[in-house]
């Protein structure tokens, strides 16, 4: 399996630009929560910045992307009242995954591209998106002189 750290993210929901898994035809959000982290963390036995270098490295597993996936959904389906969401089990998600247009190559470079953020600051404890900072830079059109 290729590098997913190269490949787009899947779909967004919401006006949040949540990262979503397209499966069975409808779009289901990842929210990671600090409650759903903590639980990846406690089933899968490894931390977050572990799980993150597996997925961008193509090495997770059909069984782990689904935990995670699961995970998250479950936290966004109790966040958006989605009932069907918040009921989501590891199991039914690996055979929508396999079912999915993109497959288990698509899941798993969204997975990549979520635990990526959450790693590196871009979802506050409730799961929610942070807003994106940008930096300012400024040029000049001649080079400094120097003495």
């Amino acid at each position: 399996m290729a590098d997913v750290a190269d490949a787009p993210a899947g779909p967004v929901v919401g006006d949040r630009g949540e990262l979503a898994l397209l499966l069975d035809g409808a779009q289901l959000g990842l929210r990671p929560t600090f409650e759903a982290i903590d639980a990846i963390e406690a089933s899968t036995g490894q931390g977050l910045i572990d799980l993150a270098r597996m997925a961008l490295a193509g090495k997770m597993s059909l069984s782990v992307t689904s935990q995670i996936a699961a995970e998250c959904i479950r936290a966004w389906g109790r966040e958006t009242g989605d009932k069907g969401a918040a009921g989501a089990n590891a199991r039914r998600i690996a055979n929508l995954i396999l079912d999915s247009e993109g497959g288990f190559h698509a899941a798993l470079q969204t997975v990549a591209a979520m635990l990526s953020l959450a790693t590196t600051g871009g979802y506050n404890s409730s799961g929610e998106m942070k807003p994106s900072t940008t930096m300012t830079t400024t040029t000049t059109e001649k080079a400094p002189v120097d003495g």
